[in-house]
C-alpha cells in the first residue's frame, strides 16, 4: 500500500472553508508565498504558516499498540534513545493556543488541533475551535471517536469544526480490541451514528471521515466497514497500520519511501507544530522525538509569531535542508516522508 495522499479529502475540506469564508485572497497570497519559497528554498517563507499543528495535550483514553504501552507511556521515536519514556506530557495552557490562533489567524489556513494525544480529553477544545472560526481559521481533529458524546458533537459543531476524523481498526470487538487496549467498538460505532445524526439535523457543513487503519488481521472487516460507511453516506479512507507494540513479525512493516538524504523537506516552510509546552519543533514528530531541540518557546502575549516564522532558527533549518539536505538534522535523517499530508 503506498502513501495516501488525501487528495479528494483536501478538496472537500478547501471547498468547506469556501463556504464558511474562512479563505481569502490574503490566505491564498501566504500559502502561494510558502510554497514559492521552498521550490526556491529561500530562507525566508511567507508571513506565516500554511497550516498551525497545535498539540493542546497528549494524553489518550485508549493506549493503541502502536503509540503506548499499557502504562500509557508514549513511545520515543529517537532511535538514539531507548523505544519507552522520555516523552513528557502535559496540556497547552488555553490561553496560549488562543494566542496562536489570533496570531495566524489572518494567513493561515487550517488549524491542526492534535498531534499525538485525544484531543477531546481537553477541557477546553470546544473555546478554541470557536477562537479559530472567529479569526477565520479552518480546523480539524483527529479522534479515536470513544469520547463524542452528544455534549462534545454539538460543541464542536456549533464552534464551526470543519473536520472530524475517526479512527477504527476492527468492526467487531474481537477484531477492534487486537490494536485498542480499552475501547467499546460498538459504542464507537453508536458515537458515529449520533455524530452524523446531528450533523445532518443541525445542517452542519462539517467533513466526517472514518480513518480505516488497515492489517493483514482486520482485512476481512474492510467490506462491514465500507457498508456502514455507505449506509452513513461519509467518506471512509482506508490507510495501512503500524504493527509496533505487539504485531512486529505478524503484520507488513509500514511501507518507506527511499528518500535521498540530500533531499529537502517542505515541512519548515509551510507548518508550524507546537508542542504543548509552547515549544515550536520543526515537524509533527518532534512531540514523540526526545531532544528535538526547540526552534522557539512561546511565551503569551510576548513571542511575536511572525518573528519566529522567519527568525534565525527558521532560517538556519531552511539553510540546513537546501545545503544538506536531511542528513544533518537526526529526526529528519531517519524520516521517509515527504509532503504536509497525515502521516500515513
Amino acid at each position: 500500500m503506498t502513501r495516501n495522499q488525501y487528495l479528494n479529502l483536501k478538496f472537500r475540506i478547501i471547498l468547506t472553508a469556501l463556504r464558511k469564508r474562512k479563505i481569502t485572497l490574503r490566505k491564498l497570497w501566504n500559502a502561494a508565498g510558502c510554497s514559492l519559497s521552498y521550490l526556491l528554498q529561500n530562507e525566508h517563507s511567507g508571513l506565516m504558516p500554511v497550516v498551525l499543528s497545535l498539540e493542546l495535550g497528549n494524553d489518550c483514553n485508549t493506549s493503541c499498540l502502536f503509540c503506548r504501552d499499557e502504562e500509557g507511556t508514549i513511545y520515543n521515536i529517537n532511535p538514539a534513545e531507548p523505544l519507552l519514556g522520555g516523552i513528557a506530557k502535559g496540556r497547552m495552557p488555553v490561553d496560549m493556543a488562543e494566542d496562536f490562533i489570533r496570531q495566524a489567524g489572518r494567513d493561515a489556513l487550517i488549524a491542526v488541533l492534535y498531534t499525538n494525544g485525544e484531543p477531546l480529553l481537553y477541557n477546553h477544545l470546544g473555546r478554541i475551535v470557536k477562537c479559530c472560526t472567529d479569526h477565520g481559521l479552518a480546523s480539524m481533529i483527529a479522534t479515536n471517536g470513544l469520547l463524542l458524546n452528544e455534549l462534545r458533537i454539538r460543541e464542536l459543531l456549533n464552534n464551526g469544526i470543519d473536520f472530524i476524523k475517526v479512527q477504527l481498526s476492527g468492526f467487531t470487538q474481537d477484531v477492534y480490541s487486537v490494536q485498542v487496549r480499552r475501547g467499546d467498538v460498538e459504542q464507537l460505532k453508536d458515537n458515529i451514528r449520533l455524530l452524523i445524526k446531528i450533523r445532518n439535523a443541525g445542517h452542519h457543513d462539517t467533513v466526517i471521515l472514518v480513518d480505516w487503519i488497515s492489517y493483514q488481521y482486520n482485512a476481512h472487516q474492510l467490506p462491514l466497514i465500507a457498508q456502514f460507511c455507505q449506509e452513513l453516506n461519509i467518506m471512509l479512507n482506508i490507510r495501512p497500520g503500524n504493527p509496533r507494540g505487539g504485531l512486529e513479525g505478524k503484520e507488513p512493516a509500514l511501507p518507506a519511501e527511499k528518500l535521498p538524504l540530500e533531499e529537502s523537506c517542505d515541512w519548515p516552510w509551510k507548518t508550524l507544530q507546537v508542542n504543548f509546552n509552547g515549544d515550536i519543533l520543526i515537524c509533527c514528530d518532534g512531540v514523540v522525538f526526545s531532544g528535538c531541540p526547540a526552534l522557539a518557546t512561546h511565551t503569551t502575549g510576548k513571542t511575536d509569531l511572525r518573528n519566529v516564522w522567519n527568525g534565525a532558527a527558521f532560517q538556519n533549518v531552511r539553510q540546513s535542508l537546501k545545503t544538506r539536505g536531511r542528513a544533518a538534522i537526526p529526526i529528519c535523517a531517519q524520516c521517509s516522508r515527504r509532503g504536509i499530508h497525515f502521516k500515513w
